[in-house]
């Protein structure tokens, strides 16, 4: 190595370490904003709560005192009394994020319709899906949230569910949090020969700090661990996912259950058919120019790219190239600057355009009335909005990442991740016809396929491969 390249890399080992530092500070101000305007009630009450979860987990843990008058001196641990693997009956799905509060995030959007696909089907081939939620130690049935989501009359009270021979446990929903909560009914499912199964959406925090805020790299690195000890299998919403999930193990040397099965899904790309609902007066404004619009569906959030979006549409128009841009997505974090950058920009409300919030028939207008979707993100777990776009036969323009190349394959347009001048070029060219989309090559399953792909892994053992 010459002095010239030992220079270089000094460089960038010194910029990296700049910019983790400025990610911090942000951070720091970020939490003293959120101290500044959070009441002294939360406060006081956040320590409470913290105690009032371990009374809970105690609780839980803790057998009845017959329990342990009559329990055997030669008692087994739990791990000891696991039985041997029963063939599933029930897939019980957990769902006790979601009724406590729906935030309309990604995961929750995932849960919903894949609850919604489970109890549709008429035949899942003598399996049965059971929504569950946890509370005070115990699963419960939700027949009301059930009834919210399949139109149905609810089924009577919610009641405490017993583990039964065989059932699979699917932790669908975010247990990033509180996945010590369920560790007695873990130990319930494997005593009755049953297997609990983790979703994994991505390991971004791990792989991508910087796109992480906060404390999330440290809460999802404890639950990943946590999940690898306790699960019997791990469920991917991609290919890519579940391979980047088999290597990270192997670098980091985790541990993990032996022969912890790996498997992976797609979700679902439906979402309200054609003509169905009202989309809202002002974002049916926004394409009603003759203009051709470009629509970016996502939260922002800096691994998203809407600032190589905008930039890339600054030279678009600088150039003369009349096209919008349709933005639709609620605010995340670390994105201050670029909302700056959306409101003061001379051509909001003219040719760029954002939508904080919208609903599925919003978002099925802008689909249908777009010429294509862009996705300029650098990192993903999935890429919803490829398929989505495809389902409803829109071309797709997207960074070229891995899990994009698997969602997108032959039927998207490419171009450099993090490159607004490769991705001026890209639209220019299929605008201009230089280069081509093609939707029905892209993979876009319906929330149903999901389903039945999850009980084909799951119930059916049609895993990807298993860790030694």
């Amino acid at each position: 190595m010459d002095d010239g390249d030992h220079g270089r890399e000094e460089r960038i080992r010194i910029l990296e370490y700049q910019v983790d530092q400025l990610r911090r500070e942000l951070e720091r101000l970020e939490a003293k904003h959120a101290e500044a305007i959070y009441s002294a009630a939360w406060h006081f009450g956040w320590p409470v709560r913290v105690v009032e979860r371990a009374v809970r987990r105690a609780l839980a843990r803790r057998p009845e005192p017959q329990e342990i008058a009559s329990a055997p001196a030669s008692a087994t641990s739990p791990a000891q009394a696991d039985a041997p693997v029963a063939p599933p009956r029930r897939l019980l799905i957990d769902v006790t994020a979601i009724v406590a509060h729906d935030d309309r995030t990604g995961i929750q959007r995932v849960v919903r319709n894949v609850v919604r696909a489970l109890y549709a089907e008429p035949d899942l081939g003598g399996f049965a899906p059971l929504a569950v939620r946890l509370q005070d130690g115990a699963l419960w049935s939700c027949e009301a949230y059930v009834a919210s989501q399949t139109g149905a009359a609810p089924a009577g009270e919610d009641r405490t569910i017993e583990i039964e021979t065989g059932d699979r446990l699917l932790m669908l929903d975010n247990s990033w949090k509180d996945f010590e909560r369920f560790a007695a009914i873990f130990e319930q499912v494997r005593a009755k020969g049953g297997e609990i199964v983790s979703c994994i959406y991505d390991l971004i925090p791990q792989l991508y700090k910087g796109a992480s805020v906060g404390r999330v790299p440290e809460i999802h690195l404890a639950w990943l661990k946590a999940a690898l000890l306790e699960s019997d299998g791990i469920v991917a919403i991609s290919r890519t996912v579940a391979e980047e999930l088999c290597a990270f193990v192997d670098d980091q040397n985790l541990p993990h259950r032996p022969g912890l099965k790996i498997g992976w899904f797609h979700c679902g790309s439906d979402i309200a058919p054609a003509g169905a609902g009202e989309a809202s007066a002002v974002l049916r404004a926004a394409f009603a120019a003759q203009a051709p619009a470009f629509l970016l569906v996502g939260t922002l959030e800096p691994r998203k790219g809407h600032g190589v979006a905008i930039e890339a549409f600054d030279a678009l128009w600088r150039a003369g190239f009349e096209a919008r841009l349709v933005l639709i997505g609620r605010r995340g974090w670390h994105v201050d600057a670029v909302i700056d950058d959306i409101r003061s920009h001379r051509e909001f409300g003219r040719r760029l355009f954002w939508f904080d919030k919208a609903d599925d028939a919003d978002l099925a207008f802008a689909y249908d009335h777009c010429a294509a979707t862009l996705a300029p993100s650098y990192a993903e777990g999935f890429g919803l909005p490829l398929a989505e776009s495809a389902w409803r036969g829109k071309p797709v323009i997207c960074s070229d990442i891995p899990v994009f190349r698997e969602i997108g394959g032959d039927g998207a347009i490419y171009f450099r991740v993090n490159d607004s001048a490769a991705l001026a070029r890209a639209i220019r060219d299929f605008a201009e016809g230089r280069a081509k989309a093609d939707p029905a090559l892209v993979v876009r399953p319906t929330w149903r396929d999901a389903a039945l792909r999850i009980v084909d892994v799951v119930m059916r053992e049609q895993w990807m491969r298993a860790l030694p």
